[in-house]
């Protein structure tokens, strides 16, 4: 079936399923970051131990097999693929809520993370197809504001079960609805036609292996950079939206569940909108200079290390009622560090062959989930944990306005892409 032949419901009916696949796995992802305490407290152990289940045995499975599912999505039926890997990923993100202990957890969430890059890269090799290329810009934001909505799902509904019901629960309330979008994936998303279709399993005479695919991906400069710059982007991102719950609760004493609901409401509906707005900045900026169609990742970047350290910087007792006046900057760093992400992805679909995008978007989950999800929470945690002799209860804090300056350097590997871009 060709994705010019099919009716335009069939084509927005698939792009909804598929988007909501994302809105669960990253609120499987995000949930975590609201029960950090929780779980500290029962399983009693450290910042560094939370940072390790939060992000680092999560990406290091997740990233390790995002490539090899990104080849298969890039010559397999990509429908077959989304729907068993999420039928597993909600079994075992219901799963981690049975954990008896750090161990059973640890194990649980590397479970999650196999499934789960059975989700993304053959998601983002899909969803393109289903729209002509003029309209790529904007479905390809459409799609990557599911991490914003799972973030709302995962501190809101997340936030509200742990703290009526315990940790253990909130698992389920985001696993089951992932096994039921398995099956909704498999009834309703069309596979399209592709130009030259293989069988799973089967190789095109004279094929590069996947090692050869990638080298050539890793020699384009803009692709190369692209990468850095999409890595170092997630630490920023990734650790401030794990770790600001736990903070606010820390530093500001706020209870959990109204630190869960706040961050939810002013960071996560200020990170949809600007999700939702990406394509239109990108697409403005290009029309007015064609070597700023990276100008929208690097705008972001420019605003958001700003906003983040300001954040974390900002005095206690500094309050509007029972809300911290930081939470006004949280909102600005919601909306301007969406921008990057929709721009990056779309950018890379540009660049790259139809026959290698998932690959492509394989390496960019790589370097996301390695870099961002996987090291983001774990420096959080352990600079909290070595500068606890010297800064007492304040060594999140500076634990966290560390980090952010890691943005840095996601700044200068965009800048960097930017000249190899071709106009």
């Amino acid at each position: 079936m060709s994705s010019h032949s099919m009716p335009a419901w069939r084509c927005h009916l698939a792009l909804g399923i598929l988007m909501l696949t994302n809105v669960f796995t990253f609120a499987g992802r995000q949930v975590v970051s609201v029960l950090l305490e929780p779980i500290k407290q029962e399983f009693q152990i450290s910042d560094g131990a939370l940072g390790l289940v939060a992000g680092v045995v999560f990406a290091l499975l997740f990233g390790l097999l995002s490539l090899p599912a990104g080849r298969l999505a890039d010559r397999a039926n990509r429908r077959g693929l989304i729907a068993c890997a999420m039928f597993c990923w909600g079994l075992a993100t219901w799963a981690c809520g049975w954990a008896s202990g750090l161990g059973a957890l640890v194990i649980l969430r590397l479970l999650t993370a196999a499934a789960e890059a059975g989700v993304t890269p053959p998601s983002l090799s899909l969803v393109p197809d289903y729209y002509p290329i003029r309209l790529r810009g904007m479905v390809m934001s459409l799609y990557l504001i599911g991490p914003y909505l799972g973030t709302l799902v995962a501190l809101g509904a997340g936030g509200w079960v742990a703290a009526h019901h315990g940790w253990r629960p909130a698992f389920a309330a985001i696993g089951i609805p992932g096994m039921v979008l398995a099956v909704a994936v498999a009834l309703w998303v069309p596979e399209p036609r592709r130009l030259r279709p293989v069988a799973v399993g089967a190789e095109e005479p004279g094929a590069p292996s996947i090692f050869a695919a990638l080298a050539s991906l890793w020699a384009m400069p803009a692709v190369r950079w692209l990468v850095i710059g999409s890595g170092f982007s997630s630490l920023m991102t990734v650790a401030y939206a794990m770790w600001l719950p736990a903070y606010l609760v820390r530093i500001h004493g706020l209870p959990l569940a109204q630190a869960g609901l706040l961050v939810a409401v002013v960071g996560t509906l200020t990170s949809l909108v600007g999700g939702l707005v990406s394509s239109g900045v990108s697409a403005a900026l290009s029309r007015r200079n064609p070597a700023w169609r990276l100008g929208t990742p690097i705008l972001s970047l420019a605003l958001s290390i700003p906003c983040a350290m300001a954040v974390f910087l900002w005095p206690v007792g500094w309050n509007l009622g029972s809300v911290p006046q930081a939470m006004g900057f949280a909102a600005l760093f919601g909306f301007v560090s969406a921008l990057w992400m929709p721009a990056v992805f779309t950018a890379m679909s540009f660049l790259v062959p139809p026959d290698r995008r998932a690959l492509a978007n394989g390496l960019l989950a790589l370097s996301n989930t390695w870099i961002g999800f996987g090291l983001g929470p774990f420096v959080v945690g352990l600079l909290s944990d070595a500068l606890q002799p010297l800064a007492g209860p304040q060594a999140l804090r500076y634990a966290l306005v560390t980090t952010m300056g890691f943005g840095l350097v996601a700044l200068g590997g965009f800048r960097r892409a930017q000249p190899h871009f071709p106009s």
